[in-house]
């Protein structure tokens, strides 16, 4: 069996808008055993319970009524849709085939039942069930998200998934040579406290362009591995600046297993660096994730990762192997999902260089704390603090010390889905650049638009 997990949340997008299902109403909704005055009570208050998503008291509620009246057409209805709502697939099936027994052509029963085999896996039967309500009168809205759904279950069957991005960006850089400024100094305590002065800062604009492929295979029947491909290439002019002129390529493969509420990955990936044209560096990576599903709404990750780093041409002293450790929590609040994160990146890097001349062995600590809220089907907000702390392990006869830097960040963002393809974001950042050695002493503010489509 093909395993297929959904998010309740997209699923909700694809088949039950607020609102639309329900215009197709439940045949028996005047049945005469809901019409006394005692059952219509306690209905009514069934339903105010799955009607604001508390399906546990919801399905205590249905059970009980449906004792009372086990033909009930309503009753297995939302006591179907109650236990499915829970995961509860043997018995929501049980209560839905209650209801095709008394109305083999209930629609609504018909494309809840497409739900459940789609999240357990039955894509043929999803769809065979898709193809039974779409022979009924349907409202245009509801038909339409069908045949929606009806694509995405066709999607899903195919072992392989293509996706294309393609981001056009322009950004402002108030310091895009990361300069402390003329207006600032710094003394070199090896030299007898000689003190030296900055430069002007330079502010440049750049235009960036982006495009991303991302491959998925499912292996089918070897159960739940999968192996996701994605190639970046990205490209970066500067009108003012044009010796941080960038082009960067990256390839990953990651092999992953995923197994009820586990996750385990093992990336694969490898990039290169341009900088103004030139050969700057390139990077190799393995590593192993693992993540949990902790509560619908919480996944927490762990992860390791060791990189070879390579420079060019007179670069190649910085040379180095990094071990890159990761913790990351994500919580989803609200069913317009406030999700909040946080993350913890440990970096060890050691330079090959046994004599290096350039500082590249280094320990290196990042805690991000991030945010972002969906408004409505439109507008996304997001931020983000993080706080890194570098520590150099060679000694700096100039300063006399051994060099660290912190770096303070704050990023505040926006996007607007344009249509189902194409959205548009902007964001505004401003990082502190602190260290005990002057000239790494500087801020920064980073303004960026982008244009983002989807195929």
């Amino acid at each position: 069996m093909k395993k297929v997990r959904l998010n309740y949340l997209v699923l909700a997008v694809v088949l039950m808008p607020s609102g639309v299902l329900a215009q197709t109403t439940l045949a028996d909704s005047t049945e005469a055993v809901l019409t006394e005055q005692g059952m219509r009570n306690q209905f009514e208050q069934a339903k105010a319970l799955y009607d604001t998503r508390q399906f546990k008291r919801a399905l205590v509620a249905f059970e009980q009524l449906w004792r009372k009246a086990p033909g009930s057409l309503t009753l297995n209805f939302y006591l179907g849709s109650s236990a499915l709502e829970l995961k509860n697939y043997d018995a929501a099936m049980a209560a839905f085939d209650r209801v095709l027994m008394l109305n083999p052509q209930h629609s609504r029963t018909r494309l809840e039942l497409a739900r459940l085999y789609y999240e357990t896996g039955e894509l043929d039967m999803a769809n065979a069930e898709l193809d039974i309500a779409l022979r009924a009168d349907l409202p245009d809205v509801v038909k339409n998200n069908v045949l929606l759904f009806k694509s995405r279950i066709a999607k899903a069957r195919s072992r392989h998934d293509h996706a294309f991005t393609l981001v056009l960006g322009l950004n402002y850089d108030s310091n895009a040579r990361n300069d402390i400024g003329e207006s600032s100094s710094f003394d070199l305590p090896g030299f007898g406290g000689l003190e030296l002065s900055g430069n002007d800062e330079v502010s440049d604009i750049g235009f960036g362009q982006t495009l991303v492929y991302n491959h998925g295979y499912d292996f089918g029947a070897r159960g739940a591995w999968t192996l996701n491909s994605q190639l970046v290439g990205f490209n970066k002019i500067n009108k003012d600046v044009p010796e941080n002129d960038l082009l960067y390529f990256s390839a990953s493969a990651t092999p992953t297993y995923v197994k009820d509420i586990y996750k385990v990955t093992f990336p694969i990936e490898f990039d290169r660096v341009f900088v103004d044209g030139e050969g700057y560096m390139s990077n190799q990576s393995i590593g192993a994730g693992f993540s949990q599903m902790l509560s619908p709404t919480q996944t927490l990750a762990a992860d390791y990762k060791v990189r070879n780093m390579q420079y060019d041409g007179i670069n190649d002293n910085r040379n180095a192997l990094a071990n890159i450790y990761g913790l990351h929590y994500r919580h989803a609040i609200g069913r317009k999902p406030l999700i909040l994160g946080a993350q913890w990146i440990y970096e060890s890097r050691q330079q090959s260089n046994e004599t290096p001349s350039d500082p590249a062995s280094l320990t290196e600590m990042t805690l991000k704390f991030d945010a972002s809220k969906v408004l409505n089907n439109r507008w996304r907000l997001n931020g983000a603090l993080s706080l890194r702390n570098t520590d150099y392990k060679q000694y700096d006869a100039l300063f006399m010390n051994k060099r660290h830097d912190q770096v303070s960040k704050l990023d505040m963002g926006a996007m607007y889905q344009l249509n189902r393809q194409s959205m548009l974001s902007g964001g505004l950042g401003h990082a502190i650049h602190d260290s005990n050695q002057g000239p790494y002493t500087f801020n920064k503010t980073l303004l960026a638009f982008n244009y983002i489509l989807r195929f």
